[in-house]
């Protein structure tokens, strides 16, 4: 009897999270083939029917190396099965070593782009979870965070996902007392949590509104307002970039109340700032600045260190959303100075926001008639590619050289030149 195929659902899954049709997939690998050849590929959406369907469970040496370059992960991590007589290269290896009483930790690696590595912990494919495996998923959301701040989401959206993925199928497959079970549908929460912004900042709405819907949903499992608060406050940033201010305000609102008298001073902080730029977007500038006060205030009485996800809230973040309120207020010449010193202050920990922060003041300062300083500026931006990559800011990034050159800017020409050199 014939082997029973068996769907590429890992396939499936990635494509969904990508936006990839059958097609879409088909002519990325035709695009990965022409720019690693020079000629034309020939993948077809049928060839892609194959491998979702699980008739091809291999696919050729070839198109394995243009599948690894698309989806930025080896190819066995895209649901793909090698022969069993071939020799199997694995992606999870043992890590450094660690007392004999214990478990050795194994660690699942992946490209993140500029030979960049990252390795995460493997939980366990049976037996019972306890406290340690919670704090391997808490040591993963950290490492995430900071890889985004040094290099921008663009591929840790993937990374996150397969994570969470991985952290799903350990909960089916092992055994927990109620507490780790609490635990862990608070540590999922927070990786959705992460997830949806990964997004966000690759420009990716409807994935973010994903997993940030799942996030909630994990957070009333774990009955932590603090999570939802978490989640909201992306939600509230998300609604203005697609212009609900009144939504990002009321979102916002929401998240201090159920918070109250429970959250951090960060957190109030971030929260304020959200609901001023909310404000801002509706023209209401005199609430605006009452609640970017209001953030003033709970950075000055903040003592011990924030929470990783909150590592990034403090003089400098606040005057960066001042900076956008003043922009949607039409303010620029305000815009411009609070975006400067937000670039003053910020640590060299957070290069991905001193990309937004130079990527900012050049709008700003395009907006103000500041011409030449604008282009000067926005070379700067572009030194910090490709190493930070953010497709938000980017994008931003790419409507400035586009503005500059209808303009007609001394200087216009040039930094095109730059832009497509720093984005090949």
């Amino acid at each position: 009897m014939d082997r029973q195929l068996q769907p590429n659902h890992t396939l499936r899954r990635l494509m969904a999270e990508y936006g990839f049709t059958r097609e879409g997939l088909a002519e990325a690998v035709n695009n990965a083939a022409e720019r690693e050849s020079g000629g034309p590929g020939n993948c077809g959406a049928r060839l892609v029917g194959y491998w979702l369907s699980g008739k091809t469970t291999w696919p050729r040496t070839g198109t394995r190396g243009l599948l690894e370059a698309v989806f930025r992960r080896p190819v066995e991590e895209l649901g793909f099965r090698p022969p069993v007589t071939g020799r199997v290269r694995v992606t999870v290896r043992e890590s450094v070593s660690v007392p004999s009483q214990d478990p050795p930790v194994l660690r699942r690696k992946f490209v993140i782009g500029l030979g960049s590595l990252v390795a995460l912990p493997v939980l366990p494919e049976s037996g019972r979870l306890g406290v340690k495996d919670i704090e391997h998923i808490h040591a993963t959301e950290t490492q995430l965070l900071r890889l985004d701040d040094q290099y921008g989401s663009e591929q840790l959206a993937g990374v996150s996902a397969h994570y969470i993925g991985h952290i799903e199928r350990t909960m089916r497959q092992c055994s927990y007392g109620g507490r780790i079970q609490t635990e862990l549908h608070r540590t999922l929460g927070n990786m959705c949590a992460v997830a949806g912004w990964f997004c966000y900042d690759s420009a990716r709405h409807e994935g973010a509104r994903r997993w940030w819907d799942t996030g909630l949903r994990y957070a009333l499992l774990a009955r932590d307002p603090l999570l939802q608060a978490r989640v909201w406050s992306y939600m509230s940033r998300q609604a203005v970039d697609l212009g609900h201010g009144s939504e990002a305000v009321a979102i916002a609102r929401a998240a201090l109340d159920a918070t109250r008298g429970r959250r951090e001073a960060y957190l109030s902080a971030l929260l304020h700032t959200r609901v001023a730029l909310g404000l801002a977007a509706v023209g209401e500038a005199t609430r605006s600045f009452q609640s970017l006060h209001r953030a003033e205030q709970e950075i000055d009485r903040t003592e011990a260190d924030a929470q990783p996800w909150l590592s990034f809230v403090g003089p400098a973040e606040v005057l960066a959303q001042g900076a956008l309120c003043q922009d949607q207020l039409g303010a620029y010449d305000l815009a411009v100075e609070l975006r400067r010193q937000a670039s003053d202050l910020r640590g060299t920990a957070f290069r991905r926001n001193r990309f937004s922060d130079r990527v900012h003041l050049a709008e700003c300062l395009l907006a103000g008639g500041e011409h030449d300083e604008a282009i000067s500026v926005g070379h700067q931006a572009l030194s910090l590619l490709p190493e930070v990559r953010t497709p938000r800011w980017n994008t931003h990034l790419s409507v400035f050289g586009h503005n500059v050159l209808q303009m007609r800017v001394p200087g216009a020409t040039e930094f095109a030149d730059h832009y497509r050199e720093a984005t090949a």
